[in-house]
C-alpha cells in the first residue's frame, strides 16, 4: 500500500502548478518564491511518474521501439527547462548565459556528486570499496569518452553549432543502435514501478500510458514557469540567477534518477545503480548539448550556425562559459578514465566528489593565480585523466573499441532471480537493468 501511496503522491505533487497555471496566478513574476516551490515539486513529481512510468514499460515494448522513444520520453525533465531557456535565449540574449549554465551545472552534477553517491552508500552498506560495471557497459564508456574528447573543441569555438548537432548527435544514434543489439533482460523492479508491474497487462498499459501522457504534460506547462522563477526568485534574494539556473534547476530533474539509483544501490544493485548514472551522463552529454543549437534555431526563426551560413556561431558562449565548458569537458574525460577498467573505488568518488566541490570555494580566480579557476580545474581533471588512462594496458582501450562498433544483435537473457544482495556478502549483481534513460529492457 505504501508503493501506491508514493505514486498517488507524486500526483498530488503536481496540483499546485496545475492550479496556478490555471487560475493564471503567474507566480513566476508575483511570487517568484511560491512558484519555485510549486513548479520545482511539480516537475519533480513528474519525473517520478516518468521514472516509474519508463522502468514499468520495459516489460511490455518491444526493444527497438523502447529505445528510441522511451529514452527520450525518461530525459524529458533535464530538457525541458533547459530548451525553454535556450529557446528564449534566441530573441533574448541574456538567457544564452542561463541556457548553457543549466546544461553543465546538470552534467557536473551527474558526476561529481551522483556518482560518488553511489559508489559511498555501496561502501557503507555493504563495506564494498568499489562498484564493478558489467563487460557490456564498455559501450556507454567508449562513447562517452568519444563525446569528452570532442566538447574539447567547443570551448575553442566558443560556441555550439550545427556542426556540434551532428558529431553529438550522430555519436548518440551510433550508441542507441548499438545498445538495441544487447542481450534484452527481464527488468528488475522495485517499489512503486514493482506495484504496477503487478497489475494485469491491460490495466497496466493504461497506468503507464496515462503517467507519460501527464508527467509530460505537466513538465511542459511547469518548464517556462520555473525557469522565470528561479530567475526572479535570484534577484529578490540578491543571488546570481546564473547561479540559481545553473545549480537548482537540476536539482528537480535529477533527483527522481538519483533517488531509484540509491535504491537499487542499498539492495545491492549498485552495478545498476551507477550504471544507469553512466548511460544518463553519455545521453545528456550528447543529445542534450547536440540539440541546443537545434532548439536556438528554432526560437530565432531560422537556421542558424551552419558551417557555411551568414551567422554561424550557433549558441554563443561567453568568457565565463568557455571557461565552464572546458571543466565540465574534463570532468568527463577524468570520468571515463575513472570508469575504463569498469571499477569505481572509493578514493575515485571521493576524487570525483572533492574536485566537484572544491569549485565552489574558487567561483573566480584559483588562490593567487590571475587565471579562471575554471581553466586551473578543467587542466587538473585533464591531467589525472591521462595519468588514470594509461595504467590500463592498451588491450583494454582496444577492447573498449571493439565493443562500441559490434553490431551483432547479442542473443537475450532473462534473469534467475530478483537479483537483491544482502549484508557484506553482496557482491555486484549479473544483471545490466535498470539503465532508465538509455537503455531500454524488455521481458523476453
Amino acid at each position: 500500500m505504501s508503493r501506491w501511496f508514493l505514486i498517488i503522491l507524486a500526483f498530488l505533487a503536481t496540483v499546485p502548478a496545475l492550479l496556478a497555471v490555471s487560475l493564471g496566478a503567474h507566480l513566476d513574476v508575483n511570487n517568484p518564491e511560491l512558484g519555485a516551490l510549486f513548479f520545482g515539486v511539480a516537475v519533480l513529481g513528474s519525473a517520478f511518474l516518468l521514472s516509474w512510468a519508463c522502468e514499468v514499460a520495459q516489460m511490455d515494448i518491444p526493444p527497438a521501439l523502447a529505445l528510441s522513444v522511451l529514452a527520450l520520453v525518461a530525459v524529458l525533465p533535464e530538457y525541458a527547462v533547459d530548451f525553454n531557456l535556450t529557446y528564449q535565449a534566441a530573441t533574448k540574449p541574456e538567457y544564452q548565459e542561463l541556457a548553457v549554465a543549466n546544461m553543465i551545472g546538470a552534467n557536473r552534477m551527474i558526476v561529481g556528486l551522483a556518482w560518488p553517491l553511489i559508489i559511498f552508500i555501496f561502501w557503507a552498506r555493504f563495506r564494498k570499496r568499489g562498484v564493478t560495471l558489467e563487460k557490456g557497459q564498455r559501450v556507454e564508456i567508449g562513447y562517452l569518452g568519444l563525446a569528452g574528447l570532442y566538447s574539447l573543441i567547443i570551448p575553442i569555438k566558443g560556441h555550439i553549432d550545427m556542426v556540434d548537432v551532428i558529431v553529438l548527435v550522430g555519436l548518440f544514434i551510433l550508441y542507441t543502435v548499438r545498445i538495441t543489439r544487447q542481450s534484452i533482460e527481464e527488468p528488475h523492479l522495485i517499489g512503486p514501478a514493482e506495484a504496477m508491474g503487478q497489475l494485469h497487462r491491460n490495466l497496466r498499459w493504461s497506468l503507464v500510458g496515462f503517467m507519460l501522457v501527464f508527467a509530460a504534460a505537466v513538465i511542459f506547462v511547469s518548464a517556462h514557469p520555473f525557469s522565470e522563477s528561479l530567475i526572479h526568485m535570484g534577484k529578490n534574494l540578491g543571488i546570481n540567477e546564473v547561479f540559481m539556473v545553473q545549480w537548482f534547476a537540476p536539482i528537480s530533474s535529477e533527483a527522481p534518477e538519483i533517488v531509484v539509483c540509491i535504491l537499487f544501490t542499498l539492495r545491492g544493485l549498485a552495478s545498476a545503480g551507477l550504471g544507469a548514472l553512466v548511460a544518463s551522463k553519455v545521453n545528456q552529454w550528447t543529445l542534450l548539448v547536440g540539440t541546443l543549437p537545434l532548439v536556438f534555431s528554432l526560437g530565432s526563426g531560422r537556421l542558424r550556425g551552419l558551417p557555411f551560413s551568414n551567422d554561424p556561431t550557433g549558441l554563443p558562449l561567453n568568457g565565463d562559459q568557455v571557461g565552464a565548458m572546458f571543466v565540465t569537458s574534463g570532468q568527463t574525460l577524468l570520468a571515463v578514465a575513472i570508469m575504463i577498467n569498469l571499477t569505481a573505488h572509493v578514493w575515485e568518488a571521493f576524487l570525483l566528489f572533492g574536485l566537484f566541490v572544491a569549485q565552489f570555494f574558487f567561483p573566480e580566480k584559483f588562490l593567487f593565480l590571475p587565471i579562471d579557476a575554471h581553466y586551473i580545474f578543467g587542466a587538473i581533471y585533464i591531467v589525472l585523466a591521462l595519468i588514470l588512462i594509461f595504467r590500463i594496458p592498451i588491450r583494454e582501450h582496444l577492447e573498449i573499441i571493439k565493443t562500441m562498433f559490434d553490431f551483432k544483435k547479442q542473443p537475450d537473457l532473462v534473469a534467475a532471480g530478483d537479483g537483491s544482495l544482502e549484508g557484506e556478502e553482496a557482491a555486484e549483481p549479473i544483471s545490466s537493468a535498470a539503465r532508465p534513460k538509455s537503455e531500454i529492457h524488455t521481458l523476453k
